[in-house]
C-alpha cells in the first residue's frame, strides 16, 4: 500500500512540475542571448550547467568573455559513505566541472574554485563571510562583468541562498553597474517551493537555448558523481528524473535591479 501511494505522489509531483513550468513559460518574457560579459556563480559543481548551461554555451559560441566561479568544494555529497573520501570527491567534482565547462566552451583558465565548505556557506563566521565577499569583489573588479548569474535567492538549499546573498553583497561593494540574474535550480524541481508573491516574478524571463541544447545535455552528462551511483548499492545523490528535468529548450531567469 505504501508503494502504491508513493507512485501516486510521484505522479502528482510530475504533473505539478509540468504545470509549474507551463506557468513560468506563460509568465515569462522572451530574451535573446547577448554580447554582455558575464560571471556565473555556482554553489556546487553542476548548478551552473543545470541553471544556465545553455546561456553559457550561447555566450561562448559568440566569443563573449565569461567566467565561472564555484563557491564550495563539493566534498559533502557522499559524507555518509566512508567508501569514498571527501578529498577524493573534491578532485572528482573539479574534474567533472572542468569537463562539463569545456563542453560548453569555457576555458579552464576562466574556471575558479574558491573551496569553501560544502554545506557550510550559511554558517561561515563573520570574518570568513567578509573574506569571501572580498574575494568576490576582487573577481568582479578584475573581470568587470556586465552581468552576473546567481542561484534564485529562495532556492531551498542553504548554499544556494547564501551564494545569492554573498554575490549580491559583493556586487554592492564593487560599485559596478552589474545586472544580476537569478537562475532557479531546486525551485524548478519542487513546485511548491517558489514564492508566487515574490517581486522577482514580475521580472521573469526565458532564454531559448534550442541551438545549444545538445551541448548542455552533454555537459550535464559529465557530472556522473551526482547522477550515477558512486557507491555500490547506494542510490545516486540526486533524485531519479532530476537531470532530465533540465533538458528544457529554454532557461528561466529572474532579473534583479541594476546596482550602481
Amino acid at each position: 500500500m505504501n508503494r502504491y501511494y508513493q507512485k501516486i505522489k510521484q505522479r502528482l509531483l510530475s504533473k505539478l512540475r509540468f504545470i509549474y513550468l507551463w506557468w513560468l513559460y506563460q509568465k515569462s518574457k522572451t530574451i535573446a542571448s547577448n554580447q554582455k560579459s558575464a560571471i556565473v556563480f555556482a554553489p556546487h559543481q553542476d548548478d551552473e550547467t543545470l541553471g544556465c548551461g545553455g546561456t553559457i554555451a550561447l555566450k561562448c559560441d559568440r566569443g563573449v568573455a565569461l567566467d565561472v566561479v564555484f563557491l564550495t568544494d563539493g566534498r559533502a555529497s557522499y559524507a555518509e559513505y566512508p567508501q569514498i573520501s571527501p578529498d577524493q570527491l573534491v578532485q572528482i567534482r573539479q574534474q567533472e566541472a572542468i569537463q562539463a565547462l569545456k563542453t560548453l566552451g569555457v576555458a579552464q583558465s576562466a574556471i575558479h574554485f574558491l573551496g569553501k565548505p560544502d554545506g557550510g556557506l550559511a554558517t561561515l563566521s563573520a570574518v570568513e563571510r567578509q573574506a569571501t565577499i572580498n574575494q568576490l569583489v576582487q573577481l568582479l573588479r578584475d573581470r568587470q562583468p556586465q552581468e552576473v548569474y546567481v542561484p534564485y535567492k529562495e532556492d531551498i538549499h542553504p548554499d544556494h541562498k547564501e551564494t545569492y546573498a554573498l554575490v549580491q553583497a559583493a556586487v554592492q561593494e564593487s560599485n559596478l553597474p552589474i545586472e544580476v540574474l537569478q537562475y532557479p535550480v531546486w525551485a524548478r524541481w519542487i513546485p511548491h517551493q517558489l514564492d508566487f508573491k515574490s517581486p522577482e516574478l514580475a521580472h521573469v524571463y526565458r532564454l531559448p537555448i534550442n541551438k545549444v541544447l545538445k551541448k548542455k545535455i552533454a555537459a550535464l552528462a559529465a557530472y556522473q558523481s551526482q547522477y550515477s551511483s558512486m557507491v555500490p548499492g547506494i542510490e545516486p545523490i540526486l533524485p531519479p528524473g532530476f537531470i532530465e528535468y533540465f533538458f528544457s529548450p529554454y532557461e528561466i531567469f529572474f532579473k534583479t535591479s541594476h546596482v550602481k
